[in-house]
């Protein structure tokens, strides 16, 4: 980032034709921004019509200035919004004017939210949870970027680190008087409410990789035989064709990718080439592909065709090439007899016809259960980002090796162990090492952020 001291401005509003344009200045000469173009600049927490003029006098448009001050801003410094109309003419001679003014510049990527976290008005997680909130495609996402923004990680995680440093503190304090022995009931109080810090961060680590599911979505491979309904189940969960289906074995080569929101999870569905031995080249590098989709998604669906006699052998070759994580689909159940078809409704599988548009809506219910656990529905899910997971397991396994050491004998170790534990935390908050994750996090917002 560019130093603070100068005064930045951006277009906030998305570039093109538009009724309005957002122009955002911020900076110790944001108020005399209007000036440049012939307008006063109301006071703080004030709005006010002006005609803006061109470099030449001329009228540039009428528009609506807002004026904030520093530290009471969205930046915690000097704010001014124009908004103006938005013709790509007008906005463009705006940026361009104030681009010309001395003392200003135009915004990097994401430097405004770069501001508020350097004035306090925003910490570490608020600020990942504001990128996920632009970035949502869900009401689940979107829902879990507010419940962060207000905190909901940030709180606890907070909590623990006080405690950490508290528990940590006692421990060195008797490193001072190394003369006098810890006092029994003072080492069970520590070790007591060290456990008790494990528990509670264990608790959220034990949340089946919710938040990251709905944040990051999951990808989800078809696999199975040739012919046995895949793309057709692909265009069911679509809800339109996207896959091309034909009875004659060997249509799908490439991978067809296809995503949908399934309870506010993003999902993305992968159909694949029926698994089989062939001569064929092309046909061979597309079963390659299948397996090799399989292995890097998050699941599968494996899609057997019931009427085939041999289709338990080919479901146990599929549970081996796809991992834990599978729903399978029993399909052409049309093709049954009823008492076959009631033996088959005891499997622990989706029994279909896909060609009558059977259970769809059970398969739907299938994938959701192994796409996210039952827990998710109720907001418990508080971690959302890989390096969140990681540092927090970085801290409870500190404070395991804590509880691992002798109080009485090695304190300075066990200290030792919870300020790693806590630098752990501060990590997460931004308390510790921010600016490296800064960089990363600011530059996936747009210019106007």
């Amino acid at each position: 980032m560019k130093r603070s001291s100068d005064t930045i401005f951006a277009q906030a509003t998305p570039a093109g034709r538009a009724a309005i344009a957002v122009i955002r200045i911020s900076g110790p000469k944001a108020h005399q921004a209007p000036a440049l173009f012939g307008a006063p600049c109301p006071a703080p927490g004030r709005f006010s019509v002006a005609k803006l003029q061109d470099r030449a006098g001329g009228l540039l448009d009428e528009a609506l200035i807002l004026s904030m001050a520093g530290p009471r801003s969205s930046t915690g410094e000097d704010v001014v919004e124009i908004h103006a109309h938005g013709s790509m003419a007008v906005t463009l001679s705006i940026l361009d004017m104030l681009g010309q003014a001395d003392g200003f510049r135009a915004a990097t990527a994401g430097e405004f939210t770069h501001r508020m976290f350097a004035n306090g008005k925003i910490d570490l997680l608020g600020t990942e949870a504001l990128a996920d909130l632009i970035e949502s495609e869900t009401d689940l996402q979107r829902q879990q970027a507010w419940r962060q923004l207000q905190g909901a990680l940030y709180r606890p995680v907070s909590t623990w680190r006080e405690e950490m440093v508290r528990l940590g503190g006692q421990l060195e304090a008797l490193i001072d008087f190394a003369d006098e022995d810890l006092p029994p009931e003072v080492e069970v109080k520590l070790r007591t409410d060290t456990a008790a810090l494990i528990t509670a961060m264990q608790g959220i680590l034990d949340d089946g990789g919710v938040g990251e599911a709905i944040r990051d979505g999951v990808t989800i491979s078809l696999l199975g035989p040739v012919n046995a309904g895949k793309s057709t189940l692909l265009n069911r969960l679509a809800g339109r064709e996207a896959a091309i289906v034909s009875d004659q074995a060997g249509t799908t080569r490439d991978v067809v990718s296809v995503r949908i929101n399934l309870d506010g999870i993003p999902v993305t569905l992968l159909d694949t080439a029926g698994v089989r031995q062939t001569d064929n080249r092309i046909e061979a590098e597309g079963v390659r592909r299948a397996l090799d989709a399989a292995r890097q998604a998050d699941g599968a669906i494996l899609v057997l065709d019931v009427s085939d006699p041999d289709w338990q052998a080919e479901l146990a070759a599929l549970r081996d090439l796809a991992g834990l994580r599978v729903c399978v689909v029993l399909n052409k159940r049309d093709l049954l007899d009823d008492a076959t078809a009631r033996q088959l409704s005891g499997e622990d599988a989706v029994l279909v016809s896909l060609v009558q548009d059977e259970a769809i809506d059970e398969v739907l219910a299938a994938l959701g259960e192994m796409v996210v656990p039952a827990n998710r529905g109720d907001g418990g899910s508080i971690i959302t980002r890989a390096r969140h997971r990681s540092a927090l397991q970085e801290a409870v396994d500190a404070l395991q090796a804590v509880l691992g050491h002798s109080f009485g004998t090695a304190p300075e170790i066990a200290a030792e162990d919870y300020r790693r534990a806590a630098d752990s935390l501060g990590r997460i908050t931004g308390a510790i090492d921010a600016e490296e994750l800064l960089g990363s996090i600011f530059s996936s917002f747009c210019i106007g952020k």
